[in-house]
């Protein structure tokens, strides 16, 4: 099969606590991609999203969707929270949605899984409401994000340490 073959049998289904230890998998390939490949650095950020997505999930604080193979096997993943900020003229419950942790394994990408998880978050946060979402992109990630109605914004950021 071509890399760029559609997947079929390929279901996309929100996460669960009992899926936690996929998110965790999948969220820790995301940042090696990133460029962080510090094993002690990652394995306390898996020991730490695994206790962020125990109380997470089940206070309804995060929402995760996995995309599952017919044998089970989870090869993509996508994440929603909700930012609150004061209403304004262009979303007067001030509610956003957040997207973040979109990732595929590698022999899956240029297939859809993508596409399909960020087609349901979209479908499930207009579902809820939202008006308004936003995520940050990798290079690779832009076309499909400006594809789904996605635009560049004016946001900055600083760190403080």
């Amino acid at each position: 099969m071509s890399d760029d073959a559609p997947l079929h049998g390929v279901a996309i289904r929100q996460a669960t606590v009992a899926d936690i230890s996929d998110l965790v998998r999948l969220r820790r390939m995301m940042f090696e991609a990133m460029g962080f490949n510090d094993p002690a650095q990652l394995d306390a950020t898996d020991a730490a999203s695994s206790a962020y997505f125990a109380e997470a999930i089940s206070a309804r604080e995060f929402y995760g969707w996995l995309a599952v193979t017919p044998a089970g096997a989870a090869v993509g993943s996508g994440g929603v929270v909700f930012d609150q900020h004061p209403p304004g003229p262009g979303n007067l419950s001030g509610r956003i949605g957040y997207i973040m942790n979109v990732v595929t394994l590698p022999g899956y990408r240029r297939r859809g899984v993508a596409r399909r998880i960020m087609q349901a978050m979209i479908k499930w946060l207009a579902e809820q409401g939202v008006q308004n979402m936003s995520l940050h992109a990798t290079e690779p990630g832009r076309p499909l994000y400006r594809e789904l109605g996605f635009v560049d914004s004016n946001e900055m950021r600083a760190k403080l340490t």
